[in-house]
Order: structure tokens, then C-alpha cells, then sequence
């Protein structure tokens, strides 16, 4: 593990496997926009399975909306997640959903958690043993999750952003989808982007599903703006977004904030023409 890092690799996982403290973390989503079939029913040794809907706002309409401090917690004890716990997160794409986790443990105080960098396909191609059955928690935890405001904004935070000049909204989805050429895979959601918005698809920032490069990632944000402005990154749910966050992270961002409903809320609330 790099000191500060939010990233740790293969190698680093396989030699703390036995570490007492970690909890490893299978975050693939059921349904990515990619999927790597081949890796479907293998799964890191001891690893245990992440219920988004656990995860999820039980209120909101939206697909997989931060949920409370309470609902929060409550499923992060059911996991068996202690405040002292060790937590990597991983996906079977390599860097897609397992961000997202990431930030969610962030946005509640939990700063010992890590992403597997490149996640379970290169954790595979270096040659180390998988399962196919997720481990079961051993027993409750005692983790308290404390809400941290400031890494999620809502739709009438991000609207009177739009004209703020130290603030940056970032839309992660594909250029296609970012300048309205390419329908939304949501049915009756409309396309475009937030006005002012500036696109940096998250595929941008990773190379063969790993994240890419410091040299590679100042590259990109480089013509953002300085690194004390405040970043919102968005995309269309709120999950792809936070693979853009990491990045900047990764780089020394740190007022960054994840617009939680992204296109999925503005593309049905903003009743303005869309950029």
C-alpha cells in the first residue's frame, strides 16, 4: 500500500491476506454498462459479498441514492465491518463500481478503505488463486458510520453551482451521452449535459481497467483549474462519477463532492433547455 493512497494491488492483497483486521469486499454490480463474463463466477478468496440494495436510500426513486447514517451502518455491521477494520473493494471489471464503495465508506468518516486496483481481472492474470463462493460475516460489527455532508451534493446545490467560478462540474459518462448524440440507457431520459458542465468520461482516466497513470492523470486535469477548487463530479447514477473522483484524489484534489443523482435526477428535474 502507497502511503496516503486510496489504491492497493494485487500483490500487496495476497501478501495481507491472513491480516486479521481485513475484510475484502466483492462490489461488482449485477448489471455494469461493461461486464467481463469470463470473470462472473469467480470471486477473491474470503471475499464477501456487497447488497447494493442494503447500501441504497430505501426512500429515494433513484437507482442506488446514498442511504442514511442508520441504514448505513446498520449494513456495514451486517457485514461484519468494524471502525478498526482493514477494507478493500474490489469489482470483477477492474475499476468501475468499486469507487463508488469507496466513497460511500468515505462520505462516512471510514478513512481504512482501499480500492483493488485493476480488481479482480488482474488480481486473476497475476496468477493468484479465486473462490466461487463468497464468505459469510462471522459475526456483527461495530461500525459507526458518522455522515460527512460535503462529499455528496443534491440537485439545488449542483444548480446554483452553475455560474460559481470556484466551483467544476465534471460529467463522467461518454462524450456520446455528454453532447446528446447517444440516447440514455434509461428509458424516456433525456440526453445532454449540465450546462457548464466540462466531460471527462471515466474511461479517460483508466488504462485496461486499471487507473491510469499520475503522469496520465495530470494530463487530463491539468485544464481543469487549480487544485483548491471544489470539483462536482457527475455522470448518469452517481457510480461512474466516482471513478473520476478517485482520479483527482489521486492527483491532490481534495474538495470534491459527487452529485449522488446525476443525469438520472437533472435529465427529469432541470426544465430548462439542456446544454
Amino acid at each position: 500500500m502507497h502511503e496516503n493512497s486510496p489504491l492497493v494491488n494485487p500483490q500487496w492483497l495476497f501478501e495481507n491476506r491472513n491480516n486479521p483486521l481485513l475484510i475484502i469486499l466483492d462490489v461488482s454490480l449485477s448489471n455494469p454498462i461493461k461486464s467481463s463474463s469470463a470473470e462472473d463466477d469467480k470471486i477473491i478468496p474470503n471475499a464477501l459479498k456487497f447488497d447494493w440494495d442494503k447500501f441504497s436510500s430505501a426512500t429515494s426513486d433513484l437507482p442506488h441514492m446514498m442511504p442514511s447514517e442508520n441504514e448505513f451502518t446498520a449494513a456495514a455491521q451486517e457485514l461484519g465491518i468494524n471502525n478498526n477494520s482493514l477494507l478493500v473493494v474490489y469489482d470483477r471489471v477492474g475499476v468501475y463500481s468499486s469507487p463508488r464503495v469507496w466513497w460511500m465508506f468515505r462520505a462516512m468518516g471510514f478513512k481504512n478503505c482501499y480500492v483493488l486496483n485493476g480488481g479482480l481481472p488482474l488480481w486473476l492474470r497475476r496468477g493468484f488463486d479465486y473462490s466461487h463462493i463468497h464468505a459469510l460475516p462471522t459475526s456483527k460489527g461495530d461500525f459507526k458510520g458518522v455522515y460527512q455532508s460535503q462529499f455528496f451534493v443534491n440537485f439545488q446545490e449542483v444548480l446554483n453551482a452553475l455560474d460559481a467560478p470556484d466551483k467544476i462540474i465534471i460529467d463522467a459518462r461518454s462524450a456520446g451521452r455528454f453532447n446528446g448524440s447517444v440516447s440514455e440507457p434509461r428509458q424516456g431520459l433525456r440526453a445532454g449535459h449540465i450546462p457548464n458542465s466540462i466531460n471527462i468520461p471515466f474511461e479517460e482516466v483508466l488504462a485496461e481497467n486499471e487507473m491510469g497513470t499520475t503522469d496520465k492523470l495530470e494530463n487530463i486535469f491539468q485544464k481543469i483549474g487549480p487544485k483548491d477548487s471544489h470539483l462536482i463530479f457527475s455522470c448518469g447514477s452517481g457510480v461512474t462519477a466516482c471513478i473520476d473522483a478517485l482520479a483527482a484524489t489521486l492527483i491532490g484534489f481534495q474538495n470534491i463532492s459527487i452529485y449522488d443523482g446525476s443525469w438520472s435526477e437533472w435529465g427529469m428535474k432541470y426544465t430548462k433547455n439542456p446544454a
